[in-house]
């Protein structure tokens, strides 16, 4: 064995990972892009004071934090991960927190064939009677620009979407259940609109004070009973009730029907009396211009063949 070779070879290696092993590893610059539909917040990863961290997170911190730019480039210090000195990484000292302000939409229902998700999400209530239904919601809602901080402060970047299925969606329900529980069916029914409106306004005063802004929230469908036999009743009367309907509206049509022929026959009846008057006055007009015509031809003379009255041609009608 050729241990001058082998010490050599040794030697080399050493050398070569002594020189590229005391290399730091080189600082990567770490780009944040934003979207057009996002605000970002521009935060310390590091707290320098107590007096400073009781000011971290703040509202009137985050408003400060706000990125204008669209593309970030964070800032990085080394951290030590060994003995040696070039044994560190890069770590950020800032990071980029996102609020995405595009709109979200949610409707929740009982039929799988309609809504956000095919799973049944209707809110199930009771009615003052201790009737148990379900009903239908919809709502729109959405972050504004000028809105980012407050609702990042408050949900500490939870996507809208889970704040809407969540919180708001909790409210909703206990709004529901408090309004329609005041009501027996029947006023439930009538008053879906009014409870729709209430709900709408006291959702809206909620979360706009959390920086979340919603467009629309109504009630959507009928009501779905628990009960089954409760729809089924409720489905009898409503065609029973259309029978008679149907009944009064085929009644009043033929009552509209006979009081027509009768205007029909009225009407005729008047026409011929019109049309008789019209002939016989179109009759004398006719007889009177035939004497006028008559009166116009005759010049005075006494017509020359007058029988005279003692001729034998009036037949003895002069004698006695």
């Amino acid at each position: 064995m050729n241990w001058k070779k082998y010490l050599f070879t040794v030697l080399v290696l050493g050398m070569t990972f002594n020189i590229t092993g005391c290399i730091k590893p080189p600082r990567v610059e770490m780009i944040r892009t934003i979207e057009t539909n996002e605000t970002a917040f521009l935060v310390p990863m590091e707290g320098k004071t107590k007096a400073g961290q009781a000011q971290f997170m703040s509202l009137e911190y985050l408003e400060d934090a706000k990125v204008a730019t669209k593309r970030v480039s964070l800032p990085q210090r080394e951290q030590k991960i060994g003995r040696f000195a070039f044994q560190i990484k890069w770590i950020p000292t800032m990071k980029v927190i996102k609020v995405d302000r595009t709109p979200v939409t949610r409707e929740w229902t009982s039929d799988d064939k309609t809504g956000t998700s095919k799973v049944d999400q209707a809110i199930w209530v009771e009615s003052k009677d201790s009737i148990g239904f379900a009903i239908g919601v919809n709502i729109t809602a959405l972050i504004t620009e000028d809105n980012a901080a407050t609702f990042l402060y408050y949900y500490a970047g939870k996507p809208l979407s889970n704040v809407i299925d969540e919180n708001i969606r909790g409210l909703i329900t206990a709004v529901l259940s408090r309004e329609f529980g005041n009501r027996d069916l029947t006023k439930c029914k009538i008053d879906k609109k009014e409870i729709s409106s209430v709900v709408l306004s006291e959702a809206k005063e909620s979360f706009s004070k959390k920086g979340i802004t919603i467009e629309n929230l109504g009630l959507v469908g009928g009501l779905t009973y628990e009960d089954k036999e409760i729809q089924t009743a409720i489905n009898e009367a409503y065609v029973a009730e259309m029978d008679i309907k149907k009944a009064e509206m085929q009644k009043d049509a033929q009552i509209a029907k006979n009081e027509k022929k009768v205007s029909i026959a009225i009407a005729e009846r008047k026409s011929a009396e019109e049309f008789a008057k019209a002939k016989d006055a179109m009759v004398l007009k006719t007889q009177l211009e035939i004497e006028m015509i008559r009166a116009n031809k005759w010049n005075g003379e006494v017509p020359r063949n007058i029988v005279p009255s003692n001729s034998q041609f009036l037949f003895s009608l002069n004698n006695e």
